[in-house]
């Protein structure tokens, strides 16, 4: 009788951490490891009210988040001022690269402003990101 007990207790608690593991990879942000987020707005105050702009679309701005967390442009290069985490819906996740990161620029001669987390809001496939004084992105999945 106990085991009739335990088999269902196993398979719930198997099933509840499963959907918790997932929610906390970076890869959660991409479906595979070649998805691209396009730029399509920017907040902006105008009259004192935040209203949503939208970018240039003739030159787009695309973010790809690699499948450990390295965030990097359309071209497949990371900033020297990338984040050190990411802050995903509420959830941290430490960005830890592990595997070699081509960057943009020489690092040695770019000065960064501090800005150590990224606070991201994820919704289908929509996601605004928010990186300390700037202004907030929206992106879109392409």
């Amino acid at each position: 009788m106990k085991r009739l007990f335990y088999i269902p207790l196993f398979l719930i608690i198997g099933f509840a951490c499963a959907d918790n593991k997932e929610a906390m990879e970076p890869d959660s942000l991409a479906s595979n490891s070649d998805s691209k987020w396009l730029l399509t707005e920017t907040e902006q105050t105008v009259n004192g009210k935040k209203v949503w702009t939208p970018v240039n679309t003739l030159q787009p701005e695309y973010l790809i988040f690699r499948y450990d967390g390295v965030i990097l442009n359309g071209d497949g290069k990371a900033s020297c001022c990338s984040p050190k985490s990411l802050l995903i819906n509420n959830r941290s996740y430490e960005i830890q690269p592990q595997s070699a990161v081509a960057y943009v620029n020489d690092c040695a001669t770019v000065i960064c402003a501090p800005c150590p987390v990224w606070d991201i809001e994820m919704n289908g496939d929509e996601m605004i990101i928010a990186q300390c004084q700037n202004p907030r992105n929206k992106y879109r999945r392409e």
